[in-house]
């Protein structure tokens, strides 16, 4: 199999492409994994001084 000039530049083109594309993939999952991370740990803060304060533990509804 002959491969010309040409051929090779357009091979060479899309896996530079491919890479960059798997590279701003993983930079946008591990961006989503960190904001994962902080919503987590707001949660438990929020559940941590509900327990400190006795917030939270009952529901007052009025009609």
């Amino acid at each position: 199999m002959n491969i010309d000039a040409a051929s090779l530049s357009q091979i060479q083109q899309a896996d530079v492409q491919n890479q960059i594309s798997i590279k701003v993939a993983r930079k946008t999952l591990d961006a989503e994994q960190q904001q994962g991370d902080a919503a987590i740990a707001l949660i438990k803060a929020a559940a941590e001084v509900a327990k400190q304060t006795g917030a939270g533990g009952k529901l007052d509804v009025q009609g």
